[in-house]
């Protein structure tokens, strides 16, 4: 394991008759030839015209196509709050209306119940007042009634005691002696 740890370490040499061409000294990582370097360039150079060409242009159209894509998308969803702010807020002004509304017809309904008793306790007393009127005149007409029933008697009364007086004639202690008694005897 040691050894292979030391040859690790050790620098590679390149056998001067394997190399390119027979006579070239050992090829260093770090040192670079420049005619590779110029077509190392040449290459990337290359690719890159052929990438530009080919790819760049319908990669950058999708990026840019992306782009709008999102700035689309950010553009409708503030459209989309300030639709979802203005619903809101028609909707609170309509729940509000709604509120004044049923507010309005609650006042509403109560006035009318109130009108409507007031109605009902003055038709009431409207025919408390036809009741005690018709009341009045049916005892006027009772008493009247019998008032005239009592003149009649007494009429009558007067006219019968009258009549047994003239039949009797007599002096004036006899004839209230009699009137007193035909008056007990009624």
């Amino acid at each position: 394991m040691a050894e292979a740890t030391s040859n690790v370490h050790e620098t590679i040499e390149v056998d001067p008759a394997q190399s390119h061409g027979g006579g070239h000294a050992p090829v260093s990582p770090l040192s670079p030839d420049a005619q590779m370097v110029v077509w190392t360039w040449v290459t990337f150079s290359v690719v890159a015209f052929i990438l530009y060409r080919v790819a760049w242009k319908p990669i950058l159209a999708a990026l840019e196509a992306r782009e709008h894509r999102i700035h689309q998308a950010l553009e409708d969803a503030d459209q989309a709050r300030a639709a979802v702010g203005q619903i809101a807020e028609t909707q609170r002004t309509m729940r509000a209306e709604t509120e004044r509304e049923c507010k309005a017809m609650i006042a509403a309904a109560r006035e009318a119940a109130a009108e409507a008793a007031n109605q009902v306790e003055k038709k009431a007393h409207e025919r408390v007042k036809v009741l005690y009127e018709n009341a009045e005149r049916d005892i006027e007409a009772l008493k009247n009634r019998v008032i005239a029933d009592i003149r009649r008697e007494q009429a009558e009364l007067v006219v019968n005691v009258s009549g047994r007086l003239i039949a009797q004639n007599l002096d004036t202690d006899r004839n209230r002696a009699l009137a007193d008694k035909l008056i007990a005897e009624f």
